[in-house]
């Protein structure tokens, strides 16, 4: 029996068609307009389709990824897996975000996307839309990406080019699988499981991210904190390492902590984790009370802060939370 999937339209390249009238790329209005482009897909899954949003990745808001979330709970028990087409330039926040969201998951819910439109020469979208309901009838219970030739674990993914096909990498953890035929699975995927779905779909978006540079203003950080904000991510220097002397944050930190304000610490690469205990220039954040992202993206760790604030009312609450390993996003 063809594994039954379910396809959730969320907007960008992938979802749009021509207008039979003036050839204009508009998004596509039913199932048909796209599966008629797609006929194969009838073939490897029983496949049904909603239109959820149709905007550019980049208006992606956090309502957004509850609907997702919600519609999937909804329809959980009804199908094998699901697929979430959406624009590139956000779809590692979405993922990330829904990892989160549907705790205990054990059935696949795969992001994909492209970079060309459908009937354009050259096209990705046609094999990364059909590796995608390929995926979502597998042995694998993870929030992932499906692009190019690659099955990247969602909260641990980046986009790192924005024209080339392989426009996602997983820094700092090996790809899931690879496509091809067959697709292989690697180990280390979480497999399906029959347990209950434990849905938590509240974000709270008052957060605020700085990517610290040499001669930042802490004026500038202590000036957010009169705001209604409840968290500020600070992308620092090297191992999470922040400025303590002629420019310090450090009092900002502290009057942070006083509101009960989360201070986030980040590093600016892509490789490698924060570690506030490596430097001096570390650890006098955390001895003021900043907490650490780890090993996590920024995407995972914005998105997975957006996710503990409404679970937790102290910075204590917050930082277990952050430290915990909810769904593979940091070891």
């Amino acid at each position: 029996m063809k594994p039954k999937i379910l396809l959730l339209f969320a907007g960008g390249t992938i979802g749009m068609v021509p207008n039979p009238e003036t050839g204009a790329l508009q998004p596509a209005q039913s199932a048909l307009e796209v599966l008629n482009n797609i006929p194969e897909l009838s073939e490897i899954v029983d496949i049904d389709f909603e239109l959820v949003v149709n905007v550019d990745s980049s208006n992606m808001v956090p309502d957004h990824w509850i609907k997702l979330a919600h519609l999937i709970a909804k329809k959980y028990k009804d199908y094998d897996g699901f697929v979430v087409a959406q624009g590139t330039d956000t779809m590692a926040y979405s993922a990330s975000a829904l990892s989160y969201a549907l705790g205990n998951l054990g059935k696949p819910v795969v992001f994909t996307g492209s970079l060309i439109p459908l009937l354009e020469i050259g096209s990705d979208a046609r094999n990364n839309l059909v590796y995608a309901c390929m995926t979502a009838g597998l042995n694998i219970a993870e929030v992932c990406i499906v692009l190019s030739n690659q099955i990247l674990r969602g909260n641990r993914a980046k986009k790192h080019h924005e024209s080339f096909v392989a426009a996602f990498h997983s820094p700092n953890f090996p790809e899931l699988g690879e496509l091809g035929r067959p697709i292989v699975l690697n180990d280390w995927c979480r497999k399906r499981h029959d347990g209950e779905l434990d849905a938590k779909v509240d974000f709270d978006k008052r957060i605020v991210v700085i990517k610290l540079f040499p001669g930042f203003n802490p004026d500038i950080l202590e000036n957010l904190l009169s705001l209604d904000i409840r968290a500020i991510v600070i992308e620092g220097f090297g191992p999470g390492n922040v400025p303590f002397l002629e420019t310090s944050i450090i009092p900002g930190i502290i009057k942070a902590r006083e509101k009960n304000i989360v201070v986030l610490i980040a590093n600016q690469m892509e490789r490698g984790k924060t570690h506030l205990e490596a430097y001096e220039a570390g650890l006098k954040a955390k001895e003021a009370g900043a907490i650490s992202a780890h090993d996590m993206t920024t995407e995972a760790a914005v998105t997975k802060l957006m996710w503990a604030l409404p679970q937790a009312s102290t910075i204590e609450e917050i930082d277990i939370i952050m430290s915990n390993n909810i769904a593979g996003e940091l070891i």
